[in-house]
């Protein structure tokens, strides 16, 4: 019997063609095309632009209306009953500047029936002192104090400040009003009724400024009037949290229940923390007059300087959000995306649609200042049309600063870095050395 010897797999021509032919169009399936993955990324990017310039002009159109409504309207004093709540107001204070009497003194002319001024200072020879002395001296009736030397350990200067009479405060409602904000009885009548009804815990003001000579007070009564209203009068009507703390009224035990304000000196930018933390125990709500910063003539490099300290204090709490949707949320920015989006989806022409857009932006900021402002202008059209493009050309140039070195910040006589997440820690002499 012959032996024949047989492979174990019989392969032939054809199964060889069949699996390399399957082969094929396995790896042809993860061939992907380039041009169909260009197309791919292109349309997300314009889809973007889309939706977030539809988001925009719909928090700016909520806004001028939100602000036609809510603005100028305050709550009268006979809303707040027969039994008026006590309010504590906390005035940190550290040095003087050339209108600092002036805002003071409004402080102590509240025909506010009951209230307390709580003067915080860091040592017993600032100048600002004698200020607050020559007022009572003209106001003896109204109930003042005197805090100096902060308390130790707290590394934020404002709150270290303000911490001995947070603690010294007699009354269940706080009001923190920065140096430079004027007050009037409006404000506080309006702020305490609003802040009495049980599901609210802050009251806050729309910060703002006065009428002050020069160009660089026009840019920056510009920004807070339109640019920074553009969003704040919207989330807030909207129930999110957006809050500045140069001057808001709180409820004492809720923040006494978040540790209290000692504990958010952690933070540089204690508002945004504080307000949170209080927003968790109730609704937060605006305040119908605006808080009028009265700091006299500045300069656009001195306003430059403030933001750029902002925006980086934002991109150390708020990552994604300021060093992404902030600068394209910006006019021209993004002006510019949604344009080439548009003539992408629509074929619209973006020249035609970028004029468009910024007339229109430039227009709906003119109507949302005027209504904050509440009144005549101290410039004219033309000059808010220069001062304007100035401010939205500057928050480009803004935010490149801030990112370049977005972890140190000056303010005062003192250098902090910001940490990811918003802690924050002291810079030593040395090291600020040798950072300059």
């Amino acid at each position: 019997m012959k032996n024949t010897l047989r492979p174990i797999y019989d392969i032939s021509t054809e199964s060889i063609q069949c699996v390399l032919g399957e082969s094929e169009v396995f790896v042809q399936m993860w061939d992907l095309d380039t041009t169909d993955t260009w197309s791919y990324v292109v349309f997300v990017v314009a889809s973007a632009a889309l939706l977030i310039y539809t988001s925009m002009m719909f928090f700016i159109i909520v806004t001028v209306v939100a602000s036609k409504l809510l603005l100028h309207k305050p709550t009268s004093k006979h809303e707040l009953g027969d039994v008026v709540p006590g309010v504590s107001i906390i005035k940190p204070l550290v040095g003087v500047d050339p209108l600092l009497e002036y805002n003071l003194e409004s402080h102590f002319k509240l025909s506010y029936p009951k209230f307390e001024l709580l003067f915080c200072f860091h040592s017993d020879d600032d100048p600002a002192i004698q200020v607050v002395e020559r007022l009572h001296e003209r106001y003896p009736h109204v109930d003042r104090k005197i805090f100096i030397g902060g308390t130790h350990g707290i590394i934020n200067p404002m709150v270290q400040n303000m911490a001995p009479a947070y603690a010294a405060a007699q009354y269940e409602y706080v009001w923190i009003s920065s140096s430079r904000i004027e007050a009037s009885d409006t404000i506080i009548y309006d702020m305490a009724g609003k802040l009495q009804k049980p599901n609210v815990s802050l009251v806050h003001q729309i910060p703002f400024t006065t009428d002050s000579p020069g160009f660089g007070s026009s840019v920056e009564k510009i920004y807070f009037g339109s640019a920074m209203t553009r969003f704040y009068v919207s989330f807030n009507v909207l129930g999110l949290c957006c809050v500045t703390g140069m001057s808001y009224i709180f409820k004492k035990p809720l923040l006494d229940q978040a540790n209290g304000l000692a504990w958010f000196g952690r933070y540089l930018a204690e508002d945004f923390f504080l307000t949170r933390a209080l927003h968790e125990r109730g609704k937060m709500v605006m305040s119908a007059i605006p808080a009028r910063q009265n700091v006299g003539q500045t300069t656009v490099c001195d306003f430059s300087n403030r933001m750029v300290r902002w925006v980086r204090l934002r991109l150390n709490m708020m990552t994604a959000v300021t060093g992404i949707l902030e600068p394209l949320s910006d006019c021209f920015p993004l002006g510019i995306w949604a344009g080439w989006a548009f003539y992408h989806f629509f074929s619209i022409n973006p020249f035609i649609f970028f004029s468009f857009h910024v007339l229109s932006w430039l227009v709906l900021d003119y109507i949302q200042l005027r209504t904050v402002q509440n009144g005549q202008l101290l410039f004219s059209k033309g000059e808010y049309v220069i001062a304007w493009i100035v401010r939205e050309l500057s928050s480009t140039y803004v935010f490149i600063l801030a990112v370049l070195n977005p972890h140190y910040i000056k303010w005062g006589r003192n250098t902090y870095k910001v940490k990811m997440g918003g802690l924050v820690e002291l810079v030593e002499e040395k090291t600020k050395l040798q950072q300059l």
